[in-house]
């Protein structure tokens, strides 16, 4: 189950087990450089940091979204999401 689709279809599944501790503190810190985050964020995403600094902003924001969002609650189970009541 992807966490994101991009503009062009691409299926992006954000993956927090490729981030440690320690980088996930340093995306909080706003005194890093972007250049951090970027290779962060690509590196959960399974992209390269390039393809991260071309995509286009709305995907760009798409894909930090989703990032806290999964981040927010790292241990959710996503089959329990969407099972029946």
């Amino acid at each position: 189950m992807s966490d994101v689709i991009l503009h062009d279809g691409r299926e992006i599944e954000i993956d927090l087990y490729q981030c440690s501790l320690k980088e996930f503190r340093n995306l909080l810190d706003p005194g890093k450089p972007d250049d951090e985050g970027d290779e962060i964020l690509a590196k959960v995403c399974g992209l390269t940091k390039a393809e991260i600094q071309s995509l286009p902003y709305p995907d760009y924001r798409a894909l930090v979204k989703a990032f806290y969002a999964k981040a927010r609650n790292p241990l959710a189970d996503p089959n329990l999401e969407s099972a029946s009541t």
